[in-house]
């Protein structure tokens, strides 16, 4: 009795799934096949109405608008009438209007109004007559702006309970290919209703015999396929936890291919997988916390390869400098350097690799390293980029690419000479004034071989500041998905132009950090700020 009971519950609970599944399939799918019939009829229905529209428009002269409101109607204007009234009758539309809409679109004046012989109760507009659009909602000033200002065309659909209609409008252009006024047309759609019906009862008496065939046919599947040998799994699986591993053979009597019977057959090695998951999930737990430890080192020795001493050089006050490095992982592919190439030339450089994580950071080591040793003996950044960017052509099979920002100051002139690979423009303060250093920049590095560069130039003088930094700072994006931006940054910079080069990142740091909130960090940033102060003697 007590299996019997089993069997039936489970039964009547699968079946009950098995109806409910089918009505809801029944109603979705007579929902889904009204919703396309729908979409088709309104399809037809407005692109026909579109093209009454845009006939309509060719007969109304855009350039005599403004004549034909001013000093009223003349021949061509009934002319015009004539010709949009027998668009009317023979479309059977119920009204055509040109309508002028004033630029504030508070209100629109009507130029042409026709309405068809059938609409008693219609009322038609003479010319000249103004109508308000102050009660009008944001929505449909908005589509008349594109009509008039963007030269589109829309369609509004309208349902009631004797059918519906549909509203198409188009732009009127005048000879200079403007804009000028709006084309109205407003035409019934009095068989919607009946196709409607038809279409509504078909679909759903189709869907109701298929429904009650597929619960038949489905519930007898779940007895003979399904609920008996899940039943005898069942029992043995009880039976395998009550007695340590033990099985009864029942599941002999379970056949077949399929996912149960191999479930039955997978029963017998439940135990064994189960220990085997249990020790590859202990070394695999100790795996990772390994990984972690080596990435946590990695972290250190990439940090420990960017300069930390600020400010830099003591027997070089020149200049003042600050530079941080935050990556998005444990590892990134930002950078930044600055060197002394000579006793009066000093190199500054920020970068960003393509991609996060270790490769990326494998490709900066290799392209801070490059940078400062070509650098070393060639001081034209160009010619430094030219050769860094054959090299990391090489055999670049991963694909990676750097986008670069170098320049070599002259302390004592204060001659700025940079290069930019495709990278973010710096910040440059003078003489009070915030403004980003534009250039056309070059391509990236390792993006292509045999690329050109081009070096720039600017004079320094003393006091002035140059911010340079990575994507990540005006790429910043907080929970709604919106980035700080350039303008921010610049607003920020502006606020703390006057502070030391410290105070000036931790600021941009954290208006960053206020701007994102709980956002996670998704690239890396970097920043560096340097002030030149001028050669002392």
């Amino acid at each position: 009795m007590k299996k019997k009971l089993r069997i039936s519950v489970l039964g009547l609970e699968l079946i009950f799934g098995a109806v409910v599944f089918g009505a809801v399939m029944c109603f979705v799918n007579s929902y889904n096949g009204y919703r396309e019939f729908k979409n088709e009829l309104e399809v037809i229905y407005g692109t026909v109405t579109e093209q009454f529209a845009q006939t309509a428009a060719t007969y109304v002269d855009g350039d005599k608008i403004d004549h034909w409101l001013t000093d009223g109607a003349d021949e061509e204007w009934k002319e015009t009438t004539r010709r949009l009234v027998d668009i009317t009758e023979a479309a059977e539309i119920v009204y055509v209007a040109v309508m002028k809409v004033s630029a504030d679109y508070s209100h629109r004046i009507y130029v042409f109004d026709t309405v068809n012989h059938k609409e008693v109760n219609s009322k038609v507009y003479e010319l000249g007559f103004r109508q308000s659009l102050e009660k009008k909602t944001a929505d449909y000033i908005e589509k008349l702006r594109d009509i008039l200002e963007q030269g589109k065309s829309t369609s509004m659909f309208s349902y009631k309970k004797g059918g519906g209609h549909v509203t198409s409008s188009v732009p009127l252009y005048n000879s200079a290919g403007k804009p000028c006024a709006i084309v109205s047309v407003y035409k019934p759609m009095h068989e919607i209703k009946a196709y409607k019906k038809r279409f509504l009862k078909s679909i759903i008496i189709w869907a109701l015999v298929v429904t009650v065939v597929f619960v038949a046919l489905y519930a007898l599947f779940l007895y003979l396929g399904i609920i008996r040998p899940i039943l005898f799994v069942t029992e043995e699986t009880s039976h395998f936890a009550e007695h340590h591993g033990e099985l009864t053979g029942i599941l002999k009597k379970v056949h077949g291919r399929n996912e149960i019977g191999k479930l039955a057959k997978s029963v017998e090695k439940m135990s064994l997988d189960m220990n085997r998951y249990i020790e590859d999930l202990t070394h695999a737990t100790a795996e990772k916390e390994r990984l972690g430890a080596e990435l946590n080192v990695a972290k250190k020795i990439q940090a420990e390869m960017l300069p930390r001493v600020f400010p830099p050089y003591d027997n070089h006050k020149e200049v003042e400098l600050f530079a941080s490095m935050e990556p998005a992982r444990e590892v990134g592919g930002d950078f930044y350097d600055f060197y002394m190439l000579d006793d009066d030339h000093f190199a500054v450089v920020v970068g960003d690799v393509s991609g996060k994580g270790v490769p990326a950071a494998l490709f900066m080591v290799i392209t801070k390293t490059l940078l400062k040793d070509t650098a070393a003996h060639e001081h034209d950044p160009a010619k430094v980029f030219e050769h860094v960017n054959q090299l990391l052509c090489e055999g670049n099979e991963s694909g990676l690419f750097v986008t670069c920002w170098m320049g070599i100051l002259t302390l004592s002139t204060g001659e700025l000479r940079f290069a930019n690979a495709g990278h973010n423009a710096p910040l440059i303060a003078q003489n009070g004034e915030i403004k980003y250093l534009t250039t056309k920049p070059n391509l990236m590095l390792a993006g292509m071989d045999g690329v050109s560069y081009t070096t720039h130039s600017t004079k320094l003088s003393i006091g002035d500041r140059l911010f340079i930094y990575t994507d990540g700072v005006t790429e910043a994006t907080n929970a709604s998905n919106e980035l700080y931006g350039e303008n921010r940054l610049i607003t920020v910079m502006k606020y703390a132009i006057n502070k030391s080069s410290k105070e000036i990142l931790d600021i941009v740091r954290t208006d960053i950090d206020e701007f994102v909130d709980d956002a996670p960090q998704f690239d890396d940033i970097t920043m560096l700020e340097m002030s030149y102060l001028g050669k002392k003697v």
